[in-house]
C-alpha cells in the first residue's frame, strides 16, 4: 500500500485509505487494491479455459459493495482495471479530483512535441490533451519540428474533449550566418495556408530543412512569431540600439506576422554546458529585451508527459543517431506550481517574480484565445474533373464519363462468362465512391496515369491498398485483378472510415409505369414524381426521430432523407 500510495502523492491523486486493501479516489470511485507482490501473473485460466484477469478478490463480491475498480503494480507502474468491462490495463493516472495547485493563473500548454515528431516526441495527441484536462486546462497546443502531421489528430482530440486547440510549429529560419531557432502559431485560415507554404519551402524546398528569413516573413500573416530560448543574443545583434531594440526588430517582422514573442523555457538539462547557454540567453532577455515591448511567453518543450517518462526521448534518440541529444528529465508537462517552482529557482530577489510569472502565462492564453484556424471536414477539397471537349461532346457530364468508362473496362477485360460476378463488385464498389463524393478523385488519377502511359511515363502496375479496388483495374489505373486474386477493397476504401454508415434512408429506384403518383417540389427546383405505394424516410416537425411512411402520406414540412449517392447524383441528374 505504501508503493501505491507514493505513485498517487507523485501524481497528485487525491485518495482516502478505507482499508488496508481499499482506497477511495473522489471523483473517480472505489478501488481495490491488489498486491502482486506473490503473484506469478495478472492472468490465469477459468474453469472454461478462458485467459482472465487473476484478480485474488471474487469480482461479483467487489461489485457488490460498490467497489468497480482494481488498481496493481506492473513493473515499474500502476495500472487499474473497470471490473464491469473486460480486462484493460489503464495507467493510474489523470483520474479523479487532482489535489490542488497553490496557483490559479490561466495557462495553456503550447509546447508539445508528439510522437509525429519522429524518434523525439512522445505520447499520441489523446494522452495530451487527457493530461491537460486533467489539470484543468481549457486549451492546449503542439509545436512539432518540421512537421503538421499531428495537427489534424490535435483538432479531433480537442473537439471530442471540449477543448480549444492551437496549431503550432517549430522551425529553423537563416538570416545571413545565424540559424535561429523559431516558432509558428496559427491564428487565422490564413495563417494555416501560410504554414503549409512555410512547411512546403522546409521540407521541399531547402535542402538542410530550414527556411530563410525573408520567406519567412512572406508568410507570417494570421500567425504569431516565437523567438526560441535561445536568441536573445541574435535578438540584440540586429536591434539597433541596445536601449531600445524594439523598434528596428518589429519593422522587420510584426508588419508580417500577426505578433511576436520570446520563449521564457527554464528547464533544466543534464549537460551544465546546455544548461549555461539556455540560462545566460533567458538573462540576457530579461535584462535588455524585457522592457521593450518583446513580450515574454511560457513555452517549455515537452517530449514526455511525466518526469518518468524522461527516458522515452533518449531511446528515441539513441534510436535515430546513436546518441541521446539534449538530455533532461524536466521536458515534460508541469503544472502551475512546478513551472513556478522553476521561476524561483531561477530569478533573484530583485525580480517581481509573480508579475513575470503571470505575464508569461497570460500570454500564452493571449495565443490560444487568437487561435480560430481548424481543418474543415464537412466538404470535400477534391478538384472537380475537367473534361476536355471531345469528352463533353461524348459523356455529357463527368460522372456519365465515369458510368461509361466503368462499363467499357468491363467488357473489355472481363470474359463475358465472369460478367455477372463482376458486375455485382463494380456496381458495389461504385455505390460508395459515388456515396463518399470520390469520383472526381477517380477520374483524375484514370487522367493523370493514362497520360503518364501515353506519354512514355512508367507508372507500375498498383501500389497497396488500390490493388484491391476492381474500379480501378476497369478504369486501367491498375492493372491487377483484384477478384482474380481475392484481394479486398475495404482496405482501399472502408465505407465506415469514409463516414458512411448503415442507415434508414430513401433510396431512389427504378422507374415504374403508374397512373397514382405524389408530385414533390424538390430544393433545385426541380419535380419529382414519387410512386404512391414508394416508402420514404422523413423527418416530420414535432417528432423526435425520422419516420418510415408512404409518398401519398407525405405532409407539407416533411423533409425527405434521401440515400447520400442520390442526394450527390441522382437528383441533380434526373431529367425531369
Amino acid at each position: 500500500m505504501e508503493e501505491l500510495t507514493n505513485w498517487l502523492n507523485t501524481n497528485k491523486i487525491q485518495y482516502k485509505i478505507v482499508e488496508d486493501d481499499l482506497i477511495e479516489i473522489p471523483g473517480f470511485g472505489l478501488a481495490f487494491f491488489q498486491d502482486m507482490e506473490n503473484v506469478n501473473s495478472i492472468f490465469r485460466y477459468d474453469n472454461n479455459a478462458e485467459l482472465i484477469f487473476n484478480c485474488m478478490e471474487d469480482p461479483e463480491v467487489l461489485l457488490n459493495d460498490n467497489i468497480c475498480y482494481v488498481v496493481f503494480k506492473f513493473g515499474d507502474c500502476w495500472y487499474y482495471t473497470d471490473i464491469r468491462e473486460p480486462f484493460k490495463m489503464h495507467i493510474l493516472k489523470y483520474i479523479g479530483e487532482r489535489v490542488p495547485a497553490e496557483h490559479h493563473v490561466p495557462f495553456v500548454n503550447l509546447g508539445v512535441h508528439t510522437p509525429y515528431e519522429l524518434l523525439n516526441g512522445s505520447f499520441m495527441p489523446s494522452a495530451w490533451v487527457k493530461k491537460a484536462k486533467h489539470l484543468g486546462q481549457t486549451a492546449i497546443g503542439v509545436c512539432d519540428r518540421n512537421t503538421m502531421a499531428s495537427l489534424f489528430s490535435l483538432q479531433k482530440e480537442c473537439k471530442a474533449a471540449e477543448m480549444k486547440f492551437v496549431f503550432g510549429y517549430s522551425l529553423t529560419f537563416v538570416d545571413g550566418e545565424d540559424k535561429i531557432d523559431a516558432k509558428v502559431y496559427v491564428q487565422t485560415q490564413k495563417g494555416l495556408q501560410n504554414l503549409l507554404r512555410i512547411q512546403k519551402t522546409i521540407m521541399v524546398d531547402s535542402e538542410d530543412q530550414t527556411i530563410d528569413i525573408n520567406d519567412l516573413v512572406k508568410y507570417g500573416e494570421g500567425n504569431v512569431l516565437v523567438f526560441g530560448k535561445l536568441s536573445a543574443e541574435y535578438i540584440l545583434s540586429i536591434s539597433g540600439s541596445p536601449e531600445s531594440p524594439a523598434p528596428e526588430l518589429k519593422s522587420g517582422l510584426i508588419h508580417s506576422f500577426d505578433d511576436i514573442f520570446f520563449q521564457v523555457d527554464l528547464s533544466e538539462y543534464k549537460a551544465e554546458r546546455i544548461d549555461v547557454k539556455v540560462l545566460n540567453s533567458q538573462k540576457l532577455y530579461f535584462d535588455k529585451l524585457y522592457k521593450n515591448d518583446l513580450k515574454p511567453v511560457l513555452i517549455c518543450d515537452n517530449y514526455y508527459l511525466d518526469k518518468d517518462d524522461a527516458r522515452n526521448k533518449i531511446i528515441l534518440n539513441k534510436v535515430a543517431t546513436g546518441a541521446a541529444h539534449e538530455q533532461s528529465e524536466d521536458q515534460y508537462f508541469k503544472d502551475l506550481d512546478e513551472h513556478f517552482q522553476m521561476f524561483q529557482q531561477t530569478f533573484g530577489p530583485d525580480w517581481d517574480i509573480e508579475a513575470i510569472f503571470s505575464e508569461c502565462c497570460a500570454n500564452t492564453v493571449e495565443i490560444a484565445k487568437n487561435a480560430e484556424a481548424f481543418f474543415e471536414t464537412d466538404r470535400n477539397f477534391m478538384p472537380k474533373y475537367d473534361m476536355t471537349p471531345e469528352e463533353a461532346e461524348r459523356y455529357g457530364t463527368s460522372h456519365n464519363m465515369f458510368t461509361q468508362l466503368l462499363e467499357d473496362g468491363l467488357q473489355r477485360l472481363v470474359p463475358a462468362e465472369k460478367r455477372e460476378q463482376y458486375r455485382k463488385q463494380m456496381e458495389y464498389e461504385k455505390y460508395i465512391i459515388e456515396s463518399t463524393n470520390n469520383v472526381d478523385y477517380l477520374l483524375v488519377q484514370y487522367d493523370t496515369v493514362n497520360w503518364c502511359r501515353r506519354n512514355g511515363i512508367q507508372v507500375g502496375c498498383g501500389r497497396g491498398s488500390a490493388a484491391g479496388c476492381l474500379l480501378l483495374y476497369l478504369l486501367g489505373i491498375t492493372l491487377i485483378d483484384p477478384i482474380k486474386y481475392n484481394l479486398i477493397f475495404e482496405r482501399f476504401l472502408l465505407p465506415e472510415r469514409a463516414g458512411l454508415y448503415q442507415s434508414d434512408t430513401t433510396i431512389i429506384g427504378e422507374d415504374v409505369e403508374a397512373d397514382c403518383y405524389t408530385e414533390i417540389c424538390l430544393a433545385n427546383g426541380q419535380t419529382l414524381k414519387l410512386y404512391n405505394d414508394a416508402e420514404l424516410y422523413v423527418i416530420r416537425p414535432g417528432k423526435d426521430k425520422p419516420i418510415r411512411i408512404y409518398a401519398d402520406e407525405l405532409q407539407e414540412g416533411d423533409d425527405i432523407l434521401f440515400d447520400n449517392k442520390d442526394e450527390l447524383f441522382t437528383l441533380n441528374e434526373l431529367d425531369i
